[in-house]
């Protein structure tokens, strides 16, 4: 999947933004940068279901190694 940052400017002047295709805290360094750019701060925050995705694969590749062992 392609790595895509959405960012959706409101009418408020508040802006919204979304990772996709990123996988756990690889999107953490798009929203920061995001926020260097636009002199912003986050007020509100979630992990999509890319970041869970990649700690399962994680926590799957742990416990192969550990039969392993």
């Amino acid at each position: 999947m392609q790595k895509q940052l959405i960012v959706n400017l409101r009418a408020d002047g508040s802006v919204a933004a979304e990772t996709i295709g990123m996988t756990g805290d690889e999107c953490l360094a798009y929203i920061s940068e995001l926020e260097d750019l636009l002199d912003a701060t986050t007020t509100s925050s979630s992990y999509t279901s890319d970041y869970a995705a990649v700690s399962g694969e994680v926590a799957a590749e742990q416990h192969d190694e550990d039969r392993r062992r």
